[in-house]
């Protein structure tokens, strides 16, 4: 894993700019696979749909093609099953929960982060983790929980399977986030070659299984062509949330760790909530506010403790 202090700045960037475009695609899967799509065909499409773009710019970032030897094909199948079961468990989870109920489940995502850092690599956490963990999962509460007042007491018609499938997805995704830096990057490969090759391996799981399922129901293929909207939306989904954010994760991930990284992400609610308002006609209350501001709180300490900590280490 690269230094903290090489590349923290825009490490910092791209991560909060994966919050962003992870944030703004939970109300848009929501839609996409209630109303659109099968949810199944969702999860396929995110992957196919950037698998061109990602390709390109390996070959402009790298120089070089991304499939030349050698690859690991099983490792990096195993990583892009691990892609594959976040992406079937994220939107199978949404669409069984809601936008809101969705964002309070993911804001647990430190916490299965820094459980899982500590089960795989037996490493401590950064110091100053575990308070930025609460305000995280505090504040992401605080967001979505008006929206969710009025149905308190009451988890919908599935339950709360939707919930479990989404912590079952962070599980996945911080498995793929943990694994990817140990097995490929020691190999010398840079993150927009990784990004490529793990993204289009869990494609073609995620294609395959869908057009298996899509033989025996022939009912999950779309049968009208969607409105404009829904174009955009899937194009938001999978460009942004299947493409240029997982690069940025990758590298933000190479410089701060998977814990650390997931903190910058528990902003997402915050993004979600404000896209719902701008499209989808929900409010922003001041106590949403609060919780932002907790958030944000948070990250800020913790990038100020690894910014001293980088001092401490130029003046040994």
């Amino acid at each position: 894993m690269s230094s903290p202090a090489a590349g923290a700045p825009l490490a910092t960037a791209g991560l909060v700019a994966t919050a962003l475009i992870w944030g703004a695609m939970i109300p848009m899967t929501f839609m996409l696979a209630t109303v659109y799509f099968d949810p199944f065909f969702v999860s396929a499409i995110r992957y196919l749909i950037p698998a061109p773009l990602l390709v390109l710019m390996a070959f402009m970032v790298d120089r070089a093609s991304p499939f030349r030897g050698p690859v690991p094909v099983l490792a990096v199948f195993r990583l892009g099953g691990g892609m594959a079961c976040f992406s079937i468990f994220y939107t199978v989870g949404i669409m069984l929960s809601d936008p809101v109920r969705a964002a309070i489940a993911m804001s647990c995502g430190p916490l299965v982060a820094a459980l899982l850092t500590r089960a795989l690599l037996r490493v401590p956490l950064a110091r100053g983790f575990w308070p930025a963990a609460a305000c995280a999962v505090v504040g992401a509460a605080l967001v979505a929980v008006d929206a969710v007042r009025p149905r308190a007491g009451s988890a919908g018609d599935h339950g709360y399977w939707g919930e479990a499938l989404l912590v079952l997805a962070m599980t996945s995704w911080s498995w793929y986030s943990i694994r990817v830096q140990s097995w490929l990057v020691p190999l010398g490969w840079s993150q927009m070659r990784i990004t490529c090759l793990t993204s289009m391996a869990g494609g073609v799981l995620i294609c395959t299984l869908f057009a298996a399922l899509a033989v025996f129901d022939p009912s999950r293929l779309p049968a009208t062509i969607p409105p404009a909207p829904a174009f955009g939306m899937l194009a938001w989904v999978a460009l942004g949330g299947a493409g240029v954010a997982i690069l940025f994760w990758n590298f933000g991930v190479s410089h701060v760790g998977v814990p650390v990284a997931t903190l910058y992400t528990s902003l997402a609610p915050v993004f979600s909530v404000l896209v719902a308002a701008l499209f989808f006609g929900s409010h922003v209350t001041l106590q949403q506010v609060a919780g932002g501001m907790l958030i944000l709180a948070g990250v800020v300490r913790m990038q100020w403790l690894q910014m001293q900590a980088v001092r401490l280490q130029k003046m040994v």
